[in-house]
C-alpha cells in the first residue's frame, strides 16, 4: 500500500509533456524502482484533474473520478505514487481543500518545475496562438504586463499568461496546507543540458534515484516556428463560434501535418527591450521566492537569469516577415484545398488566403 503521494502540479511550458510521457511509458520500469505512475496513463490523470477542477456543480459528481485515483495510489503496492498534471496549479483555495480531503493518512508533496521566463513568453504566446488568441506577437508581450501600479488587465492574454505562470502565488497558496508536508522547486535546465537532467532532478524531488529509461519514446511537443504561429492566430479571427473540443482537434491537426514541418525554415519571435526587462523582472522575483519560502530547490537559481545588461534587443518587437507568413498560409491551403476536394489555385493576398483558409478548415471539419 502507497503511503505517500507526490503531485507535480505544472507549471505549464516547463517540460512537462516531456516528464508526465517519459512516465506513462516507463511506467513498468517505475513501478520497479518503487514508484506508481498512478493509473499508468497520463489521460486517466487528466479526465480526473479536468473533472474536479471544470466538472459538474454537483460536488459529488465532480470529484469522482479524483477520488478513484487516489484509491487507485493508496492501493499501488509502490511506496511512493505520482500524479503529474499541470492543470492542479490552476486550483483555488476551494478546489484544494477538495482535491486533499481524500489523500488524508498519506504523506503529500508537491513538486513544481519552472522555467526561465525569457524562453516562457514565446512559448505562452504560441498556447495562446492555438486556443483562439488574436494578438500578434508585439501587441501580446504589451498584454502580459501588468498595469502601472501592478494591477491585471482585463484580456485573455493576460489571464491566461498569469494562470499559468504566477508560480509564486500557486507555491504559497498550495503550501499553506498542512496536509502539504513539502514543496518541491525543480528548475528546468538550460538548453545545453544533457537530456535527462530534467528527469534527474525532477526524481531527486520525488525522493528516488531516477530510473534508467528509455527517453526515445517520450511524446516530441514540437514548437511552431513565427510564421505559423501568427498564421494561427489570424484564422482565429474567422473561426469563432467553434466548440472548443472540435476547435483543438482541427487545429491541431493543422499544426501537426503541415505547420510544424515548416519549424526549422521559419524564424523565432524575439523580445524585444521592454519584453526581456519584464521576463528579468519576473526571474527575479521567482528567485526571491524561493529563496525566502523554504521550498526545497532541485537545480539551480542561475537556470533564472537575471542579466544586468540587456543590449541586444531591439527597442520594438520584431514583426513576422510578411513572405513567412504567406508562405504558412499557402502550405495550410493546399493541405486543406486537397482534403476539401476543392482544387483550384490559392488567393495572392494574405488577407485572402487567411480567410480562404478558414472556410476550407470549416468544410473539412464540418464547423457550421
Amino acid at each position: 500500500m502507497s503511503d505517500r503521494i507526490v503531485l507535480h502540479i505544472g507549471a505549464m511550458k516547463t517540460g512537462t509533456t516531456f516528464l508526465q510521457t517519459t512516465l506513462e511509458r516507463n511506467s513498468a520500469v517505475l513501478a520497479g524502482a518503487g514508484v506508481d505512475f498512478t493509473g499508468n496513463r497520463f489521460a486517466y490523470q487528466t479526465r480526473a484533474v479536468s473533472s474536479a477542477l471544470k466538472g459538474p456543480k454537483e460536488r459529488g459528481r465532480r470529484y469522482a473520478r479524483w477520488r478513484r485515483l487516489v484509491q487507485a495510489a493508496r492501493e499501488a503496492e509502490q511506496d511512493t505514487s505520482v500524479v503529474s498534471m499541470e492543470f492542479l496549479s490552476f486550483a483555488d483555495d476551494r478546489q484544494i481543500t477538495h482535491l486533499l480531503q481524500p489523500l488524508k493518512g498519506m504523506r503529500v508533496e508537491v513538486v513544481m518545475t519552472v522555467r526561465d521566463q525569457f524562453l516562457v513568453a514565446p512559448a505562452q504566446w504560441q498556447t495562446y496562438c492555438r486556443n483562439n488568441g488574436i494578438a500578434d506577437w508585439g501587441t501580446y508581450l504589451r498584454q502580459i504586463e501588468p498595469r502601472i501600479g501592478g494591477l491585471p488587465r482585463r484580456n485573455d492574454a493576460y489571464r491566461t499568461f498569469h494562470r499559468a505562470q504566477d508560480v509564486d502565488s500557486t507555491l504559497r497558496r498550495w503550501a499553506a496546507f498542512r496536509r502539504v508536508k513539502e514543496v518541491h522547486v525543480v528548475t528546468v535546465p538550460g538548453r545545453e543540458a544533457p537530456q535527462d537532467e530534467l528527469w534527474t532532478r525532477f526524481f531527486d524531488a520525488v525522493g528516488v534515484a531516477p530510473p534508467t529509461v528509455d527517453f526515445g519514446v517520450a511524446a516530441p511537443n514540437t514548437s511552431l516556428g513565427y510564421g505559423s504561429c501568427d498564421l494561427l492566430r489570424r484564422l482565429n479571427r474567422h473561426l469563432d463560434g467553434i466548440p472548443g473540443g472540435r476547435y483543438r482537434k482541427g487545429m491541431r491537426q493543422l499544426a501537426r501535418e503541415v505547420l510544424a514541418e515548416r519549424r526549422d525554415i521559419e524564424s523565432r519571435p524575439a523580445l524585444d527591450l521592454r519584453g526581456a526587462e519584464y521576463a528579468r523582472q519576473l526571474n527575479q522575483q521567482l528567485r526571491d521566492s524561493i529563496d525566502r519560502s523554504g521550498f526545497v530547490l532541485h537545480g539551480a537559481l542561475d537556470d533564472l537569469p537575471v542579466p544586468e545588461s540587456l543590449d541586444g534587443y531591439d527597442r520594438k518587437p520584431v514583426p513576422v516577415p510578411t513572405e513567412e507568413a504567406v508562405a504558412a498560409a499557402e502550405a495550410a491551403w493546399h493541405y486543406l484545398s486537397e482534403r476539401a476536394g476543392t482544387g483550384g489555385r490559392p488567393p495572392r493576398s494574405l488577407d485572402k488566403l487567411v480567410r480562404d483558409d478558414a472556410r476550407l478548415l470549416r468544410k473539412v471539419h464540418g464547423w457550421s
